[in-house]
């Protein structure tokens, strides 16, 4: 009975002490997350960006006005960034992106106005860090195929999209990013 007894311990042992060896740095991680300070919380949490887009579709001229909405969402938390401000962003015609073309029921070409919400509330030291540009948004747009499952999104420069769809990008007038303080 003994020998029995010890021989599920060590079988139980082993899946546990290699478990434990593959999760321990994970939840050393975490738990550093977790007990990491906060950033400091923006003055500013809810601002309003309009903009104009005027393109050319086959000849026709198109202009789309619309608003960027960016309002502050909390502190989120990850191994790559560790804690961090959330900010969520949308349109306040209640689109995601402006559809330039319709290609089929399922394909389309996008464009996605704007830069990402931090760029608009001035939370813009992790966008410098990074180099990140949004003030030129006029060199691509995205061919969207839900049923291509190895890319989502396919990123097309503008001299392919006239070649191709009949497309020119003709002007991107974005409202300037806010000056905020973050305490």
């Amino acid at each position: 009975m003994k020998k029995i007894l010890l021989i599920l311990l060590v079988l139980l042992i082993i899946p546990v002490a290699v478990m434990g060896y593959f999760a321990l740095p994970w939840i050393a991680i975490g738990v550093g997350l977790y007990r990491s300070p906060d950033p400091p919380m923006p003055e500013i949490t809810y601002g309003e960006f309009p903009f104009r887009l005027v393109y050319e579709l086959n000849g026709e001229i198109i202009v789309v006005e619309d608003v960027i909405i960016c309002k502050f969402d909390g502190i989120g938390m990850d191994e790559g960034r560790g804690k961090h401000r959330k900010w969520t962003r949308r349109l306040a015609s209640g689109n995601d992106r402006i559809i330039l073309l319709e290609i089929d029921d399922t394909t389309s070409i996008r464009y996605t106005p704007g830069g990402e919400a931090r760029y608009y509330m001035g939370d813009m030291e992790e966008l410098e860090i990074l180099g990140l540009d949004f003030d030129n948004r006029m060199s691509f747009a995205h061919i969207y195929d839900p049923n291509d499952d190895s890319l989502r999104s396919t990123i097309i420069p503008t001299d392919k999209l006239f070649e191709q769809y009949g497309i020119r990008l003709i002007s991107w007038e974005p409202s300037p990013p806010i000056v905020n303080r973050f305490n």
